[in-house]
């Protein structure tokens, strides 16, 4: 709450009355000072008087705070109540007026509907940027069936081909064979990312499996040893006991390589790539998202780098489609948003930590169902 008004004594009494009821305060006696708090502070409501004594009309107070920030709302107190005023008040931006003096019961009705008022704007931005996300989706899931399709015909093609080629070398090479059967699986792995892609914001069930997270990235380490080239080493850093996950493993793999090569683009003369897994607890208040209280065991899968990092202006759009700040060529920027649309269908979130020239750490907090100990046992 701000409360502009040059009377010291009402402005600090008006004060303490909001801060017992657990509104935070800052106040203001002039034009300047209202606009340097709303510019540096989230200030969600302001009590204005109408008459200051620093030269300047409260209702101009009001138009300049609210063309700072339109969604400010902003409340007049007035001694002098009449229809002109409260039209005036009305024109300049204002919600709603107190007359002085007032019951202290009448201002924090006031506010109620204010605060009221305030949550059901929020929950309309909240519901178009949704809207306006799952049009560019189903726009972009389109676009995406159609690519998958013809890269699914080139995928038969080249499995045909590397199955002719397996069965003519048969065990007479083993290295070659060896090569051959990686050529496969990882061709397997493209069927499965096209399967996504015609998929694209949907949740294949039948695709999920129990996935044993100690035994799969030991594995999928080694295979980004061999992906990433010798200027990047993968560190693995695993606890003696881990969640099971349910989910299609070729789907979690993919998800992990994106991330693991964009964390490779982060450095570009080479460095470390930590895979690190824990269990994670999250209870009602630890939600990061209040309108969507997530409440159960979790395991928290980061992939960490110590690369460039991300602003803030980066980290805020990452997931966007189609935003990438890789040059043309390198990147399309549907990766990352292929990523958080895999973790959100399976019920979880991601999440992102990163400073400028510290590196960047990428989370997903996937659903755990049940722990193996270390000898093996459910727990």
């Amino acid at each position: 709450m701000l409360i502009v008004d040059d009377d010291i004594d009402f402005s600090e009494s008006l004060g303490r009355l909001l801060a017992l009821e657990n509104y935070s305060v800052l106040r203001a006696d002039s034009m300047a000072s209202a606009k340097k708090i709303v510019q540096q502070h989230p200030v969600a409501v302001a009590l204005v008087d109408i008459r200051l004594g620093s030269g300047n009309d409260g209702l101009d107070v009001v138009r300049e705070l609210r063309r700072i920030n339109p969604d400010l709302m902003c409340l007049m107190i007035t001694a002098f109540v009449s229809v002109e005023t409260a039209v005036q008040a009305l024109q300049a931006g204002a919600y709603d007026y107190l007359s002085k003096p007032f019951h202290s019961e009448d201002m924090l009705s006031t506010l109620d509907r204010c605060v009221e008022r305030i949550q059901l704007l929020d929950a309309q931005k909240l519901n178009d940027v949704r809207l306006r996300q799952k049009q560019q989706m189903e726009a972009l899931g389109q676009l995406a069936s159609g690519i998958a399709h013809d890269f699914n015909n080139i995928l038969a093609v080249l499995l045909s081909n590397l199955r002719l080629l397996e069965e003519r070398i048969g065990t007479a090479q083993p290295a070659v064979t060896e090569l051959v059967t990686e050529a496969i699986g990882a061709t397997h792995t493209g069927s499965e990312l096209t399967s996504r892609l015609l998929n694209f914001g949907s949740r294949p069930e039948d695709e999920d499996q129990v996935v044993d997270l100690a035994a799969m990235l030991p594995d999928f380490a080694m295979m980004l040893r061999r992906t990433l080239g010798k200027e990047w080493s993968v560190r693995l850093d695993l606890p003696d006991q881990l969640y099971m996950l349910v989910f299609s493993r070729g789907l979690l793999e993919t998800s992990l390589l994106n991330l693991a090569l964009n964390a490779r683009d982060a450095m570009a003369t080479g460095g470390t790539i930590t895979i690190k897994a824990r269990n994670h607890h999250v209870g009602p208040v630890s939600a990061t998202e209040q309108t969507r209280p997530i409440i159960g065991e979790f395991v928290a899968i980061s992939v960490i780098d110590t690369g460039t990092g991300m602003s803030d202006h980066v980290r805020t759009r990452a997931f966007d489609p189609l935003f990438t700040t890789k040059k043309r060529g390198d990147g399309n920027g549907l990766g990352l948003t292929m990523v958080d649309n895999f973790v959100r269908t399976h019920g979880g979130w991601m999440e992102i930590d990163s400073t400028l020239g510290q590196g960047t750490t990428m989370t997903l907090l996937l659903p755990g169902r049940f722990q193996i100990g270390p000898d093996g046992a459910n727990i």
